[in-house]
Formats: C-alpha cells, sequence, structure tokens
C-alpha cells in the first residue's frame, strides 16, 4: 500500500497519455508514467517517490506490439521481460533481458522500466547498444519521433519530460545470423545483482562488438575496447586483459564485489567468452 494518496489513470491511446501527463502537470501534480510498476512500488515503499499521480500505459496497444514486420523487428516497451524471452524474436535479447532477476519478478519488469530503470544494470539495453539500426520511437507532444538508440543514450536513455519510450525497432539482418555470447557474473547466487554482465556479438566482417552492465554505474559500449578484442592475431586471454586495462572507466567498488575482483572476473570471463564465439564461428 501507498503511504499517500496516489492518483491513478489508465489510458488508452498514446494522445490520453501525453494529455494527461500535461494536464496533471498543469494542475501542479506530479505524474510519472507507469508500465511494469515494479521499481515505482519499491519507491512507494521506502518513501522515495516524487510523484503523486501515475499514469498506466499497459492498455496502450502501441506499448506492447511485439512482431517482425518489413524486415525488421519491434518490441514494444510495455513488454514483460519474460514474454520478450518466451517469444524469442531476438536470441540476443533474450540471453541477456532473461538474466534479469528472477523468473517471478521478470514477468513483471517491462523491456521499457528495465531500459530506463534507476538501477545502474539495465541488461536489456545491451543488445541495443550494441546495435547499428536499433531505433527507439518516442511519444512526445510534438508527435511520435524516431530516434536511434545510440545518439539518445548518454549513460541513461534520454526522454523529455512529458515523454515516454513507445517501442524499439532493430533490422533482421542483425538480429539473424550473427554469433553471441551472453554472459552475468555474480558473487554468490545467480539471480543476484550482477558483478559484471558481458554481451558479445561477432559481426559478419569478422569484428567483435562488446556491451557491459555492472563493471561502471551505467551500461556502455566502447570503441576502443571493440578494436581490442576484434585484433584475431592475439590470444583471447591476451585481448581480455588489455580490454580490461583501456576499459573507459575504472570498475566499480561496492558490496558486490571490489574494484580488483570485479577486474579479475571481467578478464577470466571475457577471455572465455571470446574463444567460445570465435571456435563456433
Amino acid at each position: 500500500m501507498a503511504p499517500f494518496n496516489l492518483l491513478y489513470y489508465r489510458p488508452d491511446t498514446v494522445d490520453q497519455a501525453l494529455d494527461l501527463f500535461r494536464i496533471l502537470s498543469k494542475e501542479q501534480h506530479h505524474p510519472a508514467f507507469y508500465g511494469g510498476g515494479t521499481e515505482i512500488l519499491t519507491r512507494v515503499r521506502v518513501q522515495d517517490a516524487r510523484f503523486d499521480a501515475v499514469i498506466d500505459l499497459k492498455a496502450i496497444p502501441e506499448v506492447l506490439v511485439h512482431r517482425e514486420y518489413q524486415g525488421s523487428a519491434e518490441f514494444g516497451a510495455g513488454l514483460r521481460l519474460t514474454h520478450v524471452a518466451n517469444r524469442n524474436l531476438w536470441p540476443l535479447l533474450t540471453a541477456t533481458a532473461d538474466r534479469v532477476a528472477d523468473h517471478t519478478v521478470r514477468s513483471q519488469i517491462t523491456l521499457g522500466g528495465n531500459l530506463l530503470s534507476a538501477l545502474p544494470y539495465r541488461e536489456a539495453i545491451l543488445p541495443f547498444l550494441m546495435s547499428d539500426s536499433a531505433e527507439a520511437k518516442v511519444a512526445t507532444i510534438g508527435g511520435m519521433r524516431t530516434h536511434r538508440v545510440r545518439d539518445r543514450y548518454d549513460q541513461t536513455f534520454k526522454l523529455k519530460p512529458g515523454d515516454f519510450l513507445v517501442s524499439l525497432v532493430v533490422d533482421g539482418h542483425e538480429i539473424q545470423g550473427l554469433a553471441f555470447k551472453s554472459r552475468k557474473m555474480t558473487r554468490i547466487d545467480w539471480i543476484d545483482y550482477p558483478l559484471v554482465t558481458i554481451a558479445l556479438i561477432r559481426r559478419r566482417n569478422g569484428g567483435i562488438r562488446a556491451a557491459f552492465s555492472g563493471w561502471a554505474g551505467f551500461p556502455f559500449v566502447s570503441s576502443r575496447v571493440d578494436k581490442i578484442l576484434s585484433n584475431g592475431r592475439r590470444s583471447p586471454s591476451d585481448r581480455a586483459k588489455d580490454a580490461v586495462e583501456h576499459m573507459p572507466m575504472p570498475a566499480l567498488s561496492d558490496t558486490h564485489g571490489s574494484r580488483a575482483y570485479r577486474e579479475f572476473v571481467t578478464q577470466y570471463t571475457l577471455a572465455g567468452m571470446l574463444e567460445e564465439l570465435e571456435e563456433e564461428t
């Protein structure tokens, strides 16, 4: 139960949701868009809520789309992670998102909720950050806007107040036929928060692209690390060691693991993933 009065709205269309946000803001309320609700409920329980109205997006068809069309795949921001994994339109997204929390929690967390989470991990964004074609459809007061995911990402996916994420679209050529690996490493139990989550793809030109979560306070990709990992003339262990030494920021040191331990886990995990990836291709 919320420890304060909370206004609740469930619009049926994108325009209704945008109008509600505008009207509530004008009336001096502090609205928040609501998808899966796990993070909002947690914030309410610990009295960290900075909103007094929620706009539930789950009745809007566009945020629940889950389809292949015109050579692309589209994933609604309101899809549960378990739904994304069960249908498996994008095996890399399945492999990455299917290790978020446990099955019970994943059945509530939405794709958009994970991508926009206040938590630092946001593992489901890793495949989209590695993609050249990934685009986000964003509902704004001026109409639907489409943005390249990489162009809107700076430690988090940037949205203006009153905008909300509708869906993400990826070209089918990046979904089918690219070899990949995804691994989540934890300190104790596999459903714990990650020390590091690593996703790798081997591109058709032989190059390696990597994305990381848990190493820093936000997910990231690095062209310098990709260049190091793509040098097939060097051994996987040498490349992994060099990549860890050239990360764009230092590793975190927190209750899940020290900086040195994170570096150690990342290095040996990355080496093993590279070896497996190259043996299969």
